[in-house]
C-alpha cells in the first residue's frame, strides 16, 4: 500500500477529494464512496468520518465532534481517524486544504 511520507497535522482541513463523491448505494442503501477506478464501502463509522471532510473542518475539529458524537475519550479515536484518513489519502481519495494563517 502507498504511504504518504507526513503525517496529517490537527490543524488541516481535510476534504473528500474532487474525484470522488459519497452517495448511497441504490442496492443496498448503505453509504459509498464513489471513485473514477471503484467504490469504497463505508462503515457507519467510516461514513461518519467521511461526511466530516469537507475541507471546513479541521482534523482535530473532527476528531472532537467524533468523541463527542460517540461520547468516547478523545485520545483513544484520535489515532484511529488519523489511520482511517491516512488510508484515504494512499488512494488519493483525500485532499487536504490549506490550513487557515493565524
Amino acid at each position: 500500500m502507498l504511504m504518504t511520507s507526513e503525517a496529517i497535522p490537527p490543524g488541516a482541513r481535510p476534504k473528500i477529494s474532487g474525484r470522488a463523491r459519497l452517495q448511497t448505494d441504490k442496492v443496498t442503501g448503505k453509504p459509498v464512496l464513489l471513485y473514477p477506478e471503484g467504490v469504497l464501502l463505508l462503515n457507519p463509522t467510516g461514513h461518519a468520518i467521511v461526511r466530516l471532510c469537507s475541507g471546513e473542518a479541521t482534523l482535530q475539529e473532527i476528531v472532537d465532534n467524533l468523541a463527542s458524537r460517540y461520547n468516547m475519550p478523545r485520545v483513544e479515536i484520535a489515532s484511529e481517524v488519523a489511520e482511517y484518513l491516512e488510508r484515504l489519502r494512499a488512494r488519493n481519495l483525500l485532499e487536504l486544504a490549506p490550513q487557515a494563517s493565524k
